[in-house]
């Protein structure tokens, strides 16, 4: 998964980047799993915003990867 692979890249993890690109750690997860769970149980798809993406390539290039 590319999201993932650009956290490992960062050297940071789940909750690091979270905080390092300005989201909850919720959002992360949900980005990552690709779905989100209402409180009715009903599943929804989730992609990661356009911006989620850039800022986790930054990350992942600051640590002298590129993405």
């Amino acid at each position: 998964d590319y999201l993932r692979s650009l956290i490992a890249r960062s050297g940071l993890s789940q909750r690091g980047a979270a905080r390092a690109i300005g989201v909850s750690e919720r959002a992360i997860r949900q980005y990552l799993a690709g779905r989100r769970r209402l409180a009715d149980g009903r599943v929804l798809p989730v992609l990661a915003p356009y911006p989620v993406q850039f800022a986790l390539e930054a990350l992942a290039r600051r640590n002298g990867v590129p993405p």
